[in-house]
């Protein structure tokens, strides 16, 4: 394990984020890598699945209803959606477009702001419109290849529901939940493991496009070519970044509990002051003017809350952002010009006195 560059980045990371985010402390720094982190999505999810069956009456759902009344059912539920959208379907086809343009507008933004999040680290120097201006071409490559990556992912997921489809328009409710979604199960698996081996040479060949002056293709062309010749150390590297991500998972969910019991305790008075100088100029509880404010103010909490825990747990993603640069620096070439103090100047020695002549 000593031998492993990942390993030894380790200790490197957690000096460099002490270097940039407290020697000396800058609250204006850390604000700006929020924003950037805020777009990259630095925040992150966890999505909860229970997929248990003992927890409900899932396996006894053939016994409940009969085909008859399941397949009644069905089409009374695909004649009513049916009717719904053809009604409205001006407005969906609406609602649908400007979804998708938002999507692909954060998309392409969060992609720039992994190369402002790198620059930023690698220059220890926050200037976000510097950076954006500098790397609009970079992230609109990164954009067009996680987009081609996401569509053929979801052409996969598709294709392997095919057998499902087939199954509901048969009329084969029984099959359905059994065989039909053994091939997307599989599918689903593979991509994930698949996106993420793809993810982490990604995420190695954005210093790689920066400071290489190469496109995305090149960039992950020449980080694979060298992941083929150093399998042993890319595995260690997958293994300890792991480990890490669990661990910073965890430090950051602390952290952000935290930060929402205090902060959102201090909200919540607000929100309470707030209503109840609305119910003494006499307005009641269901008036729009209430419910306005109110939906605003929550609105507001959240992005406060949101950006608070970010800039609560900053040092996080910044540690494991120079630990994947320290261990490029080291195992592909020596190519990330970090910055580095300045070492403070010795003082000249004072001059020895001259003796008067007698």
């Amino acid at each position: 394990m000593t031998d492993s560059i990942a390993w030894n980045a380790i200790e490197g990371a957690m000096t460099k984020t002490k270097q940039m985010l407290f020697e000396p402390f800058d609250l204006t720094k850390w604000a700006k890598l929020a924003i950037i982190l805020f777009f990259i999505g630095g925040g992150g999810g966890i999505s909860n699945f229970n997929s248990n069956p003992s927890s409900g009456n899932f396996w006894d759902f053939g016994n409940s209803y009969s085909d008859a009344e399941l397949n009644a059912f069905v089409e009374e539920t695909v004649s009513g959606v049916s009717a719904f959208v053809d009604q409205y379907m001006t407005y969906i086809v609406l609602a649908v477009l400007a979804f998708l343009l938002v999507i692909v507008l954060f998309s392409y933004i969060s992609n720039v702001m992994q190369f402002v999040f790198v620059e930023s680290v690698v220059r220890n120097r926050v200037t976000i419109r510097v950076y954006i201006r500098n790397n609009l071409g970079n992230g609109l490559r990164l954009f067009i290849l996680n987009w081609t990556l996401g569509i053929a992912f979801l052409l996969a997921i598709v294709l392997s529901l095919l057998p499902a489809l087939s199954a509901i328009q048969g009329g084969d409710i029984s099959a359905l939940f059994f065989g039909s979604f053994i091939l997307f199960f599989v599918v689903l698996v593979l991509g994930i493991i698949i996106f993420g081996i793809i993810g982490s040479f990604i995420n190695l060949a954005i210093p790689v496009m920066l400071y290489e002056n190469v496109g995305i293709l090149k960039a992950l062309s020449k980080v694979t070519s060298t992941a083929v010749h150093s399998i042993p150390q890319v595995l260690v590297y997958w293994i300890i970044r792991g480990v890490l991500g669990i661990i910073i998972g965890i430090a950051a969910a602390i952290i952000g509990l935290i930060v929402v019991l205090i902060a959102g305790l201090v909200l919540l008075l607000i929100g309470i002051a707030v209503y109840m100088i609305l119910t003494l100029l006499g307005f009641g509880f269901t008036d729009p003017v209430v419910l306005i404010v109110l939906g605003l103010l929550f609105v507001a909490s959240l992005m406060v809350l949101i950006f608070l825990t970010l800039l609560a747990t900053v040092p996080l993603p910044v540690f494991m952002k120079y630990h994947a640069l320290l261990f490029l620096r080291n195992w592909y070439a020596d190519i990330v010009p970090f910055w580095e103090p300045m070492p403070e100047p010795m003082p000249e020695p004072m001059p020895e006195p001259v003796p008067e002549p007698a």
